[in-house]
This record gives structure tokens, C-alpha cells and sequence, in this order.
């Protein structure tokens, strides 16, 4: 069962690693980023980054569709996590029956506007997040469980 698609460009780090594997009792994390599973040290450090009792896969963005296709009908919780909302948008949009997007974490980028203290979008972020909407995806906006979580919506947007 996918407990969650995240977009956070630091991947797998101890927030994602400790918070969210207790808070769903995951059983896997799933990166999918075309660098990272190209990378064999990323791979070595996100591997690091796990709890040891989690497994860890990694694969690049479309490879890793069969992988989120028998994690659908796992009984297993699985996190899904990708670097960006193009690689999150690609996701949903392959697979319609995941309804919902967590922000996790987006670092500032050229011509980003903050979001929180923890996302900033760029226009190409706010474009992507407005055709999410529109298919009605859920986004919300939460870097841990110890957080209030928050919505994003149309509203939000025009205001960045």
C-alpha cells in the first residue's frame, strides 16, 4: 500500500528516514530520481540514511513504475519519495488512483517564491501544482508528522 508520495529534494534524510517510518510503519521507501539511481554514491549515502529495519529501493523515475505498480497491492506501507514535482507529476499522472501529494521539503531556487520555511516554488512548481488541483490531487504541505499539516490550494497560489 503507497502511504504517500512526497516530493523532497534531499531525498531520504532523517526527517523523511525516522518521523514518517513511525509515523505509517513503513516497511519500504521508494526514491525514485534518475540521478540518485544513476549515482552509485548517492545510493551508498541514502542507503546509510534508512532505518535499518526499512528497505530501501531506488530507481530512476519511469523504471520505477513497475515497482509502484506491485507496491499498490502490497500490503506492505510504502513512502514513496521523488526530488521534484516533475518527477512527482509523472507519477500521478501514470498512476490515477494515488490522490494525494505531500511538500515535503523544496529548497529556495532561482526565481523560487517561499512558500514556508521549508518549500519554495518556482513558476514551473506553481504550474504543476495548478494541474494537480484541477484533477483534483490533494496537496498538502507537512516536512514531518510533528507538524500541522496544511493544504495547498488555488488560493495559496495566487498568492506567491
Amino acid at each position: 500500500m503507497i502511504r504517500q508520495v512526497s516530493v523532497d529534494d534531499r531525498l531520504l534524510h532523517g526527517q523523511v528516514a525516522f518521523y514518517w517510518t513511525s509515523y505509517y510503519n513503513l516497511d519500504m521507501i521508494l526514491v525514485l530520481n534518475d540521478e540518485a539511481a544513476n549515482d552509485e554514491f548517492t545510493k551508498m549515502i541514502l542507503g546509510l540514511a534508512k532505518p535499518r529495519e526499512v528497505r530501501l529501493q531506488i530507481a530512476e523515475v519511469e523504471a520505477g513504475f513497475e515497482i509502484v505498480r506491485r507496491q499498490l497491492e502490497s500490503p506492505d506501507n510504502v513512502l514513496i519519495i521523488v526530488g521534484s514535482l516533475f518527477d512527482a507529476n509523472q507519477v500521478l499522472e501514470h498512476f490515477r488512483e494515488l490522490k494525494t501529494l505531500n511538500l515535503g521539503g523544496l529548497r529556495m531556487r532561482p526565481n523560487g517564491k517561499v512558500l514556508n520555511e521549508r518549500t519554495a516554488l518556482t513558476s514551473e512548481d506553481i504550474a504543476i501544482c495548478r494541474r494537480l488541483l484541477e484533477r483534483k490531487i490533494t496537496i498538502t504541505v507537512r516536512h514531518s508528522p510533528e507538524v500541522a499539516e496544511s493544504l495547498l490550494t488555488e488560493s495559496v497560489l495566487k498568492q506567491l
